[in-house]
């Protein structure tokens, strides 16, 4: 009995290791703050479309003047050119590797993400 767990033990092991490492995690914190901050004054966060929609919603509608040009919620394709620029931004500011919309995704970094907001 002992034996087959420690066989799944060494699998589930194994398997870990084989994953990547998530390079949003690893990245400086002066890294990170540049990737999540928006492009600019006229632009929402895109970090937040992925990890905050409804503070990445107030930051749209603010920077509209038309009703009809407000927003309710995150679109998906809003939600792929974020993912898109937060990728090349990754680049840019020399996060090493190809970020990949799965590691943007990671739970793990939209808790740091939350936790870079509070400061």
């Amino acid at each position: 009995m002992k034996a087959h767990w420690l066989l799944g033990a060494a699998v589930c092991a194994l398997a870990a290791c084989g994953k990547p490492q998530n390079p949003l995690l690893s990245a400086s914190d002066p890294q990170f703050a540049r990737l999540i901050e928006p492009r600019n004054a006229f632009s929402p966060s895109c970090a937040a479309a992925l990890y905050e929609p409804d503070l990445f919603v107030k930051q749209y509608n603010g920077l509209k003047f038309s009703p009809a040009e407000k927003i309710t919620a995150v679109s998906e394709p809003q939600r792929n050119e974020c993912a898109a620029e937060l990728q090349e931004r990754a680049r840019q500011i020399g996060v090493p590797g190809d970020v990949t919309r799965e590691q943007l995704a990671d739970e793990r970094v939209r808790k740091r993400y939350l936790a870079a907001r509070k400061g």
